[in-house]
């Protein structure tokens, strides 16, 4: 599958019990995501996992908006960002002190010292919500697992891998047992002691189905309809353009005067937009001239 595009989550579940999951698994999105910035390969895999991580929360939580997880620290990585839309639209950055040496294997408690990270759930209409998780353990899946105990008090295991090319993850979740169909008790241990056997590269080399089987041959697997994810970022000429005008018409007309016109680069794309004092006239009136 390496040399294959595949940008895909795929849900399951486990025939007469109440244990749920989902798969993900993203090359061509998650390298649309780190060739934006010259990122070293220790940041590369580290925001892999975050990728994978907001395409895993995206299936889980349905809300008609979008969804972002967002870690900030006092480590040499100030700040890290991915969020995922309702057509399935990932967009992701760091970022970080450039001076330091970055290792290829980082921790995320060790880069983010003292930090947290910030899950926010925005629907298009509809009330804003921030949940804020401490950082437990080494791991980005640790802070997952202590997320959904605590807002869903639901048991869940997470499984994260990326390596620069690929990025991929592995969710087990254990729904209330009135929703269990049979007297499969040990169901859950069982399935998430053979899902911790995983290796990375085989959560990043493998389909679902083959992924599964090779973890799960014995048990009853219900797999459904897969969905595609593609990287796609939110920035448009007018929204930047509202956020120039948002600055003050002093501002503006000062900037024009030091440059000649504002430009203004989005840091998730690098998409360059230039404004001229033709086109903030347009929107600031006569405070926008220069003379």
């Amino acid at each position: 599958m390496n040399d294959v595009t595949i940008n895909e989550i795929q849900r399951f579940s486990f025939d007469n019990t109440n244990v749920r999951g989902e798969h993900v698994v993203l090359n061509s999105a998650y390298q649309e995501i780190i060739k934006r910035k010259n990122y070293p390969l220790g940041i590369e895999v580290l925001l892999g996992e975050f990728v994978a991580a907001i395409a895993l929360l995206r299936d889980i939580i349905k809300i008609d908006g979008v969804l972002s997880i967002q870690a900030k620290g006092n480590g040499f990585l100030s700040a890290l960002m991915t969020e995922c839309d309702e057509q399935q639209n990932l967009r992701g950055i760091a970022q970080w002190d450039e001076e330091q040496v970055v290792p290829d294997t980082i921790s995320l408690k060790e880069v983010l010292a003292g930090g947290y990270l910030v899950i926010t759930i925005a629907p298009r209409n509809g009330q804003r919500y921030q949940g804020i998780v401490e950082l437990v353990g080494d791991s980005l899946a640790e802070c997952l697992e202590q997320y959904f105990y605590q807002s869903e008090q639901l048991p869940s295991r997470v499984w994260l891998a990326a390596n620069g090319a690929q990025c991929g993850g592995l969710f087990l979740q254990r729904l209330p047992a009135e929703q269990a169909q049979s007297g499969d008790e040990d169901a859950w241990e069982r399935f998430t002691h053979l899902a911790a056997t995983v290796k990375d590269e085989e959560l990043l080399g493998l389909d679902t189905e083959t992924l599964l089987h090779r973890l799960y041959h014995e048990e009853e697997v219900r797999l459904y309809e897969p969905k595609t994810l593609q990287f796609g970022c939110s920035c448009s000429r007018q929204r930047t353009l509202d956020a120039v005008i948002s600055m003050g018409a002093d501002e503006v007309r000062q900037l024009l005067i030091e440059q000649g016109s504002i430009q203004a680069d989005c840091q998730f794309c690098a998409e360059q937009y230039v404004f001229t004092e033709t086109d903030l006239v347009g929107q600031l009136g006569d405070q926008a001239q220069t003379h």
